[in-house]
């Protein structure tokens, strides 16, 4: 959250402390103002195009990027600092450096830390409290950028839920670079002597290379360490730094080239606010654009002719509301997302666009009374360096208790109802499945969450079946896979899953039917990775999902060869949402014809199980004394123009079994979030491995139905 370079700005490039000579002072007359408008008005840009972003406004589809334009305003900023307190008093600097993050960013910070934790302890739904507070304490240790990292989060993936603290990764990001770029500097200065801005140079160029080549090289690999790590970073704050260390020769750059770069500089960044969008890779090579705007417009503006009043782009920059969001923009930044995010929890629905509107100008006036009471004051605070570390370790403690407060004491979770019990079976015979029924129509009559709930709301997102552990699940860049063979591993006849999550999340019944009919199941699915013959966008990888085409293409292959009695194939009709219904049915009835083509085998498409469109287990969590609330209407459970699409489609080809899960587990046009003791979704659409298997008898009696039968 690069939005916390301080106010003052040199314009020129001293690496030490020198004597006023006849040059020196030709120099001094070179550097613009300590105080740059232009980078004011700059950083009140980008608070705005994140802020517009975040809120879904006026069509700032890429205003992510003003995290970019921070950052590079930060490198140029803070790098000026630090060339003149170190070239004066070397690395008796450096604790006042130090000192000056604290005051600068701590009060602030921490603050909106302790009011997000206290707020979602309130508010947020209870499975979500706990991941907030933890969130929490890496915020105060700047390490919330590799936890997002490690947790697979997309930042530009609208479709996760987003923790209220996710927005300080960027300060996290930044705080890190600045722990080393001092000491970097301070060495450089002991060391190089005469060569010390050549040596500067050459390192902050080396930065620059390598870890721009690095975030191209890994952006479409893994898109979240690529986004969140700071070796994909580094080089858009050493941009800045670069700008810092050349600004008196940029002091010197004619006017016209200075005025053109700097309105062309702004051209590019504003640009790419509204170009970019959520599938745009990055930030790989798409940011070198705000990037290299944000530094050539600081560039320019470092010459006199790129101030205000000279026809630069300083002129608009140099307004009066600019200049406010610009020394707003790191409260206004802190204090947008959480408020984004905590106000559906509190309304209970979606924000509509003037509720989006109202709450980022709530955030602003929250921002502008937090600038006033705590930013700008403590800033302004004088106090002895041991003080301020003193400070800092008080502020970040107290971020950390409340954090620990709300770990100790989470929202109840466990269900106080009397345990329930559910009938188990082998085969889905007529008087089992009228109890299987009429557990379901109980289901939707169920209150109180038994307190024997399974998986207890909790545990429910670790609740997946055995193949997402060996590899029989392929992950996002997996495109193999071994055997993983199941059920009953020297059984007569052979089935083979094929698709996506929503195929795996059905592997518990089929290895239970496997056991009980004898037979052989092979799981061959593939994370987000659709059965239909089409290409994908991933959201997590944010880019074209090659990796699903060949892995498609290779477990076809290897579905032909090994011709199994049955093929399986399911996906989630929630995929490829850019395609017509009549283009995805189009492209299923293609794998279809594929295996109809290769092999002898029967072909069964089970049809996609309903969607809930919430949490499941959060919802129980927050209904414990009512679950029915969590109960689906079939209505919304399905795209039906695509299912119907589909279903047509296949029953034209023909040669295909078509079947309908809907009545194993929805009964009166509801399904319920509850049957017995078992929780039905672990999630907003994947069945709970238990609820699973509690189906095993109609799949048990699907594959007894497709048994070959003996020649007379």
């Amino acid at each position: 959250m690069a939005v916390t370079g301080d106010h003052l700005a040199a314009g020129g490039a001293t690496a030490e402390a020198r004597p006023l000579t006849r040059q020196a002072v030709r120099e001094d007359r070179a550097k613009p103002a300590k105080f740059r408008p232009d980078i004011e008005g700059l950083r009140a840009f980008a608070v705005v195009s994140v802020v517009l972003y975040h809120a879904d406004l006026l069509g700032v589809r890429g205003g992510f990027i003003g995290v970019d334009v921070f950052f590079v305003i930060s490198g140029f900023l803070i790098t000026r600092l630090l060339l003149e307190s170190v070239g004066e008093r070397g690395i008796r600097a450096l604790p006042t450096f130090y000192t000056r993050r604290i005051r600068r960013l701590l009060p602030a910070a921490m603050t909106v830390v302790v009011a997000t934790v206290a707020a979602a302890r309130i508010w947020a739904p209870p499975l979500s409290v706990r991941p907030i507070a933890v969130d929490g304490i890496f915020t105060t240790f700047y390490g919330l950028n590799y936890r997002l990292a490690f947790e697979g989060t997309q930042y530009l993936n609208e479709g996760n839920a987003a923790s209220p603290l996710q927005h300080f990764w960027s300060l996290a990001v930044e705080e890190q670079f600045y722990l080393c770029w001092p000491i970097l500097i301070v060495l450089v200065m002991y060391l190089g002597r005469r060569h010390r801005s050549a040596l500067l140079g050459v390192l902050l160029a080396a930065i620059v290379a390598g870890s721009f080549y690095y975030s191209v090289f890994l952006t479409p690999r893994d898109a979240p360490w690529a986004y969140f790590s700071l070796a994909t970073r580094a080089w858009e704050l050493a941009l800045g730094a670069l700008v810092a260390l050349g600004a008196s020769q940029l002091a010197r750059l004619p006017r016209p080239a200075a005025v053109a770069g700097g309105w062309l500089g702004l051209a590019a960044v504003v640009a790419s606010a509204f170009v970019y969008n959520n599938q745009t890779p990055y930030p790989g090579s798409a940011a070198a654009l705000p990037v290299a705007g944000a530094a050539v417009v600081i560039g320019c503006g470092c010459a006199a002719a790129g101030g205000a009043g000279a026809g630069g782009a300083g002129v608009l920059l140099g307004l009066r509301p600019l200049q406010f969001g610009g020394r707003v923009s790191y409260s206004w930044y802190l204090w947008h997302w959480p408020m984004l995010v905590i106000a559906p929890m509190i309304l209970g629905h979606a924000l509509s666009w003037p509720q989006r509107l109202a709450v980022v100008a709530l955030s602003l006036a929250a921002a502008f009374v937090t600038f006033k009471v705590i930013e700008n004051p403590a800033r302004s605070l004088k106090l002895p360096n041991p003080q301020w570390f003193a400070g800092g370790l008080v502020l970040s403690g107290t971020a950390v208790l409340a954090a620990v407060v709300v770990i100790a004491n989470p929202p109840p979770l466990v269900g106080t109802g009397r345990a329930a019990t559910i009938v188990h079976a082998h085969t889905a015979t007529p008087a089992v499945v009228r109890e299987m029924n009429a557990a379901i129509i109980a289901g939707l009559k169920t209150k109180d969450a038994p307190r024997n709930l399974t998986p207890q709301s909790a545990q429910a997102q670790n609740d997946v079946p055995v193949s997402s552990y060996d590899g029989c699940h392929a992950s996002l860049l997996a495109v193999t896979q071994g055997p993983c063979v199941f059920g009953d591993k020297h059984g007569k006849y052979t089935v083979v899953l094929f698709g996506d999550s929503h195929m795996q999340q059905w592997q518990p019944a089929f290895i239970r039917a496997g056991i009980n009919a004898r037979w052989r199941v092979v799981n061959w699915t593939k994370a987000g990775c659709a059965p239909q013959k089409l290409t994908e966008f991933n959201a997590q990888l944010n880019r074209t999902y090659t990796e699903c085409n060949t892995w498609r293409a290779l477990t076809l292959r290897k579905i032909a060869a090994l011709n199994p009695t049955v093929v399986v194939v399911t996906g989630a009709d929630v995929e490829a949402q850019t395609l017509s219904s009549t283009a995805f049915a189009d492209s299923t009835v293609a794998t279809v014809r594929t295996l109809q083509r290769t092999t002898t085998s029967k072909i069964v498409y089970l049809e996609d199980t309903p969607y809930p469109g919430h949490d499941v287990p959060d919802c129980v969590a927050a209904h414990l004394d009512d679950v029915s609330a969590c109960n689906l209407p079939l209505s919304k459970g399905y795209n039906q123009a695509r299912h119907q699409a589909v279903n047509q489609a296949l029953q034209e080809l023909g040669g295909v079994r078509l079947v309908d899960p809907t009545g194993w587990m929805c009964a009166d046009n509801a399904c319920p979030a509850v049957v017995g003791n078992i929780l039905l979704f672990r999630d907003q659409s994947h069945l709970s491995v238990e609820f699973s298997r509690w189906l095993a008898p109609r799949i048990t009696s699907l594959l007894v139905s497709l048994q070959p039968r003996p020649a007379r």
